[in-house]
């Protein structure tokens, strides 16, 4: 059957079945007794128009008749379902609210409305799956110009399939025809307006190598608009794992946006849970452990129990850190006078046999105590217990580009590094923790650290 047959049979299908819900649904409004008349029936086909007219809109929207049933049921089900759902919504609502008072016939039944429209469209489906009907509609004929392994992880995308009619590639100049063994080779990309009228052609998937130049690019642009083309533009470039890509407006031109998404899962907000309560416990757990740091603090050198710091935080967002005071007043001056001695490679600094550091302030750092006022940073929101540690901001200057993803998440008082790198490792390697940490968090992996970390504590392994 052409496709074009096929759609027009699969709408007036769907459309009996929406109209014979409607009928249902408004005798059953109506307790199976109201009469009919010339009336009635005109209000009936005003219903069934609107009913109707929302439904093709929804459709059109949600790409429905463009799945095949055959090839993918689930999807075709889950599609016609979320149709129906927003049809029902919306012309129920202008039913209700703007014909109601105006139709002589009674308006439908709502809750039947929904089940006997729904059971109609999925029960269609199911059945015609093995049909005609069931091959889909609208897919459209569509070649890919490329190949690298961008393009064949593309292609290989069962959403693409689906969606897609893949009728073969083209490579630009330089790439390698064997990388795309799933589809045919139709020549050379220069031959792209030939292909088109050859193939009949809907649509062209544009995924260049890193290799191709701007100026081929342009030249597949210009062949599909001069040929009628939609054209897809999917650069290698923008291959990013942790950032999302859209569009943005800017002075009348189109641009690109690139942020990191918002994690807003249970999980994370669970995380959020655990740290609240493990904080509060702890600083409770731990009041007679503070008046004893404190006082050690205050009483051995002069100057304040606390040390306030300008830490950064998630998304570069700055606050002020708390720790025990572990150094002499007016140490944070002499750090770079003291660069030259740091063993820690990279932008932070670590040095052994720190002279600022006090007696006291030893004892502390060599068993992290000083890092308890940290707790109140996780009471407010500025840290969780666990995640990277917060650098200060001449740090975090130096960074390089892909260095600055260890700040796109909240710092911790405990990570990997703390765990297991601590002062044996270099820089980079620091951050390669911390993205490790960031690439695979979960809850599980969060209570491990925290329960790691009493034992690197009670280990004394601080400087």
């Amino acid at each position: 059957m052409p496709k074009p047959k096929i759609l027009v049979a699969s709408v007036a299908l769907d459309l009996t079945a929406v109209a014979a819900a409607l009928v249902a649904a408004a005798t059953w409004q109506a307790g199976w007794s109201w009469e009919g008349g010339a009336g009635t029936a005109g209000s009936h086909a005003i219903r069934g128009a609107l009913f109707a007219a929302v439904w093709l809109l929804v459709t059109s929207r949600f790409g429905t008749y463009r799945i095949p049933t055959r090839r993918f049921r689930s999807a075709a089900l889950r599609s016609a379902a979320e149709a129906w759902a927003t049809t029902w919504g919306v012309a129920g609502l202008l039913d209700v609210s703007l014909l109601g008072t105006e139709l002589a016939a009674p308006a439908p039944h709502l809750g039947a409305l929904f089940v006997l429209g729904l059971g109609g469209l999925l029960g269609t489906r199911f059945l015609t799956s093995g049909s005609a009907l069931g091959a889909g509609f609208g897919r459209p004929r569509t070649v890919v110009a490329g190949a690298c392994a961008s393009a064949q992880s593309l292609v290989q995308r069962r959403d693409t399939q689906r969606d897609m009619e893949l009728v073969g590639f083209t490579p630009f100049h330089g790439e390698d025809p064997s990388s795309m063994p799933n589809l045919a080779n139709l020549g050379s990309v220069t031959n792209l307006a030939k292909v088109a009228t050859e193939q009949q052609l809907d649509l062209v998937l544009v995924c260049p190598s890193d290799r191709v130049t701007l100026g081929e690019i342009h030249a597949v642009f210009a062949a599909c608009d001069t040929a009628g083309l939609s054209v897809q533009y999917f650069p290698a470039f923008l291959d990013l794992q942790h950032l999302s890509v859209g569009l943005t407006f800017q002075a009348n031109r189109t641009g690109l946006s690139l942020h990191a998404p918002p994690n807003e899962s249970l999980a994370l907000l669970a995380k959020r849970g655990v740290d609240l309560v493990g904080a509060a416990v702890g600083l409770l757990a731990l009041l007679p452990v503070f008046a004893v740091c404190g006082l050690a603090v205050k009483l051995t050198s002069s100057g304040p129990m606390f040390y306030r710091q300008t830490r950064v935080g998630k998304n570069g967002a700055t606050f002020t850190c708390y720790k025990f005071r572990t150094m002499r007043v007016g140490a944070h001056a002499q750090q770079e006078l003291l660069r030259a001695a740091s063993t820690q490679d990279g932008p932070a600094f670590k040095i052994p046999d720190d002279p600022r550091i006090t007696p006291v302030g030893r004892i502390l750092r060599k068993f992290s105590l000083d890092e308890l006022p940290q707790l109140l940073n996780v009471v407010l929101g500025d840290m969780s217990l666990v995640g990277p540690r917060p650098p200060i901001p001449s740090e975090v200057e130096k960074y390089t580009w892909w260095q600055r993803r260890r700040i796109s998440v909240k710092p911790g008082l405990t990570c990997v590094w703390q765990v297991w790198g601590r002062n044996r490792v270099s820089f980079k390697r620091w951050v390669e923790m911390d993205l490790y940490y960031i690439d695979n968090w979960s809850l599980w992996l969060d209570l491990k650290l925290i329960a790691h970390t009493f034992r690197a504590v009670l280990g004394g392994t601080g400087m």
